[in-house]
């Protein structure tokens, strides 16, 4: 049992140490979560230092307590990343960012398995290692682009609803994981059972913001002494996050959810400003705590794993998804600012390894987050480089990337934009039931990995049958969409259409295809998986070559990037900054309402 005396001075020491390491992480230009780590790992109950005779084996030895105190942190910390969603940010950008936040996470969940399966880590362990290498950080991407004075950049807009919603999804996965370490044998009942749980959980969530907080809100509203007001604000959270404990979902998920739902709500400004001092001292205590569970031992054991992942994650941030965001209708320059902007690691890691670290059935704990940390610190060290040179990055890649790759992206750009950017002018009609499908297709896939045997199979086929009407409806789409848009100005013949729609339907169908084959083939060998998703990229490397030499008009040169941008991200800096000076003038000279 710790003393009060010993309990008062580790509390001095941690607030004191982490204001002297936050401020030097700031000096440094890092976010003060790497300086709470940092610190952590120093007064922690794991160093060990034995110097010209002087052992020493830090300051804080017990920290059940701090622990305590650093769950009250976590659960501020996710409720205040509830505040900032909002579904009214997602009104006009919901679309683009939706499509991009799910492939962002889906690929970066891959890649994670796979970096998880390569090291030979068990299931559980791997869940929570995919999500520290897969979830991209809101605060560091938002930092960087401040800094930079990019916020007013038109594609800032679309970044921020594409965090919001992947947090979103990430707290989604994080509670379907938590259920599947407390059910982890291939059940299809107890799945079952986990689906109902988290469906009610859900619901009562939909029951208070559609019933309890609209009256909450308006006793809120109504209190003016602000200590009344803080105690009810604090009740309400905590309270919220008991009721989820109590329906085997995590308590940080209850403070995620009661966040968002107040977001919407006219308190948030005052509960924000009242609140933001108290969780920011309790953030400082998780964050430290977090260090204090790193051996520094364990660095050595952690470095090849570093070598191995920042290269990955850098290559399919930084151009799988800027060529994604490039396919689906934004510029290059300013795929490439989205790409980058979501290298960083920072809170959504930690919060997995935290959480992970501390499951039942955890074997690998005293790696994961010693990687946890050093990773964040690489790569919110890197991201604000990545981001400063994107466009020096993306004119690089313009001049090494072979012509008809080029040109087929092109073609790609301007016609799936019009589906999925947001325009005047609706060609895309289809968005409901393309939607529908999609949603019914992950939830195939889901069911794939979670069962065995002849469910497994009979979703397997189901996800086909999906795949191929996946596939019509896209095919219809795209059609009704290369009808309408002009293509002339790129090279593409005025007879052409049907190789558009081969190009692009022949494209999402492929992706489609790939993921189903991966789920099915991921439980009997990842390798397979990995050797799946390789052929699809070389045929959709094919798939261009062929477009490119059948739409190609006459051999001539075609402008690079020359297709029908949204307004919406043209920047008025640099309107156009791939275009020839003569193609540019023009572009100028046309009026912005007739521009699309």
């Amino acid at each position: 049992m710790i003393s009060e005396a010993e309990l008062m001075f580790q509390l001095g020491a941690i607030m004191l140490l982490a204001f002297m390491a936050a401020t030097m992480a700031g000096k440094l230009n890092q976010t003060v979560m790497i300086g709470y780590i940092v610190i952590g790992v120093l007064i922690g109950p794991n160093i060990d230092i034995n110097l010209f005779g002087v052992s020493y084996h830090g300051i804080v030895n017990e920290t059940s307590f701090v622990e305590m105190l650093s769950q009250i942190g976590l659960i501020m910390l996710m409720f205040f990343v509830g505040l900032e969603f909002s579904f009214s940010k997602l009104k006009r950008v919901r679309t683009p960012a939706i499509i991009l936040a799910i492939l962002d996470v889906g690929i970066g969940l891959f890649i994670g398995f796979m970096f998880a399966s390569y090291l030979g880590w068990p299931l559980i362990d791997s869940i929570f290692l995919a999500g520290v290498v897969s979830m991209s950080s809101t605060s560091i991407a938002m930092k960087v682009l401040f800094d930079l004075k990019r916020m007013s950049s038109p594609e800032v807009e679309f970044l921020i609803g594409l965090v919001v919603v992947e947090t979103f999804i990430a707290m989604l996965i994080l509670s379907v994981a938590s259920g599947m370490i407390v059910q982890p044998a291939l059940d299809p009942l107890n799945y079952g059972k986990l689906i109902i749980g988290m469906a009610a959980f859900f619901g009562f969530f939909v029951w208070i913001a559609m019933w309890a907080v609209p009256r909450v809100v308006s006793y809120f509203n109504s209190i003016e002494n602000d200590e009344l007001f803080i105690l009810f604000a604090l009740g309400t959270v905590f309270l919220t996050a008991g009721v989820a404990a109590v329906m085997g979902v995590p308590t940080i998920i209850g403070a995620f959810f009661i966040g968002m739902i107040l977001a919407e709500s006219k308190v948030t400004t005052r509960v924000q400003s009242r609140l933001e001092s108290f969780k920011d001292a309790f953030v400082a205590i998780f964050f430290t705590t977090f260090g204090m569970m790193i051996d520094p031992a364990m660095f050595k054991n952690i470095v090849w794993m570093l070598v191995l992942a920042i290269p990955l994650v850098i290559f399919y941030e930084a151009l799988v998804i800027s060529a994604i965001s490039h396919f689906l209708g934004f510029s290059s320059r300013a795929s490439m600012t989205i790409g980058t902007s979501m290298t960083g690691r920072g809170i959504e890691s930690i919060l997995y390894a935290s959480v992970g670290s501390r499951v039942q059935g955890v074997t690998m704990a005293s790696q994961l987050n010693p990687f946890a940390g050093a990773f964040c610190f690489a790569m919110s060290a890197l991201t604000p480089p990545l981001v400063k040179y994107s466009a020096r990055i993306s004119s690089a890649l313009s001049k090494v990337i072979p012509m008809p790759l080029k040109f087929s992206g092109a073609v790609i750009s301007r016609t799936l934009g019009k589906a999925v950017m947001p325009s005047t002018l609706k060609i895309f009609k289809g968005a409901k039931t393309t939607g529908a499908l999609l949603a019914s297709f992950v939830a195939v896939c889901i069911t794939i990995l979670l069962t065995d045997s002849v469910v497994r199979l009979g979703a397997t086929f189901c996800g086909l049958v999906l795949a191929v009407a996946v596939f019509v409806v896209i095919r219809r789409e795209v059609l009704e969409i290369a009808r309408h848009v002009n293509y002339s100005n790129i090279g593409v013949g005025t007879a052409d259409k049907d190789t558009i729609v081969n190009l692009v339907s022949g494209i999402v169908f492929g992706a489609v295809l790939t993921a189903l084959l991966v789920v099915f083939t991921w439980g009997h060998a990842w390798e397979l998986s990995a050797l799946i998703c390789c052929g699809y990229a070389l045929a959709v490397i094919s798939l261009m070559v062929w477009s490119y030499r059948v739409l190609h008009v006459g051999g001539q040169e075609v402008p690079r990037k020359v297709y029908e941008i949204p307004r919406a991200i043209i920047d008025e800096a640099d309107p156009l900054p791939d275009l020839p000076r003569p193609v540019y003038g023009v572009v100028r000279a046309i009026p912005k309402d007739v521009r699309l």
